[in-house]
């Protein structure tokens, strides 16, 4: 419990010391150094030497000694000075769906100096570990599991490095501005509501073949069993999908009311299964929410347009 009240209170110090911002300079503000393990044990041998030194007042260990504490004051130089100056910059974040992996890319520029082997990004997703060289620019994507729909902004980023001799550690937070939409988890609730040219779930024809018939495709996941040839799979056959050129065309509305029994989040789940079914196959839909109505369409971009009305459902707006 100490620890959990420890870890809240330390994240909240970092969110008032660390601001989301679009693009930022590290400087002496922002970097933090302290000793690696390597670096601990190496302090440990100065004591020692300087303990040797002192007791048997040999100035050959005392000059060893001193050249090593130096040499430790040379590196803290170099380490500061592989962070400092450099520019980070926040670029796009790419929509995901709920527990899919969104993208964030990331531009660094170095300025005047070479910066070595920094490493970037969230402990539990992984690092990556950046060379740039003098007046470089480079661009990272980064990836972080989509934690929630609506707008998700992922934590703040850390950047470390051990350079040059793994003595010290250098890191620093970064809190950037990024901002991903994040769709409901497309969950299949049952059967799509009917379409003109369907009673109770079932295509009027009653066979498979006439005018509109277009082919047969095996089941996959998803598919519509409405539209399943059972006298096939009866006959020990795999198990086909009928498609209809005409059936194409029927305009199908993906309405909120159709699942009363659901909760929130569940039901814009299977909205968002049931869009992008629609638009796998093709059929022009309408998709109605409590005070949002979009009209039948079909498409790429009124997939999105759908799909972004059911992520910001009932989230505090501020998407563009």
């Amino acid at each position: 419990m100490i620890r959990e009240r420890a870890k809240r209170y330390w994240e909240s110090w970092l969110s008032q010391r660390i601001r989301p911002v679009h693009q930022l300079v590290l400087q002496q503000n922002r970097i933090f150094i302290f000793l690696s393990r390597t670096g601990l044990g190496f302090l440990l041998l100065l004591l020692v030497l300087l303990f040797m030194a002192i007791n048997y007042q040999n100035n050959l260990i005392f000059g060893l000694t001193f050249w090593l504490f130096s040499l430790l004051m040379v590196v803290i130089y170099h380490t500061y000075g592989n962070f400092s100056g450099l520019e980070i910059q926040a670029g796009s974040g790419s929509s995901a769906f709920v527990g899919e992996v969104a993208s964030f890319q990331l531009y660094l520029r170095s300025h005047k100096r070479e910066r070595v082997a920094i490493q970037l990004g969230w402990p539990d997703e992984g690092l990556h570990t950046v060379w740039l060289a003098p007046e470089e620019e480079r661009c990272i994507t980064l990836r972080h599991i989509a934690g929630h729909r609506g707008l998700f902004s992922p934590p703040r980023v850390r950047l470390e490095s051990h350079f040059p001799l793994g003595l010290l550690r250098t890191w620093s937070w970064v809190a950037l501005d990024w901002r991903a939409l994040v769709y409901p988890a497309p969950v299949w609730p049952g059967e799509l509501p009917s379409a003109p040219g369907e009673v109770d779930g079932e295509a009027t024809l009653a066979e498979p073949w006439g005018d509109d018939f277009a082919g047969f495709h095996e089941y996959q996941p998803g598919d519509s069993l409405r539209r399943a040839y059972w006298r096939a799979y009866a006959k020990g056959q795999p198990l086909l999908i009928m498609d209809h050129s005409q059936s194409l065309e029927r305009e199908i509305w993906l309405d909120w009311n159709k699942l009363p029994t659901l909760a929130l989040e569940p039901r814009l789940s299977g909205l968002c299964a049931w869009a992008l079914d629609c638009d796998k196959r093709g059929v022009p839909f309408g998709l109605r929410l409590p005070g949002t109505e979009i009209l039948p369409d079909k498409g790429e971009q009124h997939l999105q347009r759908c799909l972004k009305a059911l992520a910001l459902f009932d989230v505090e707006a501020g998407y563009e």
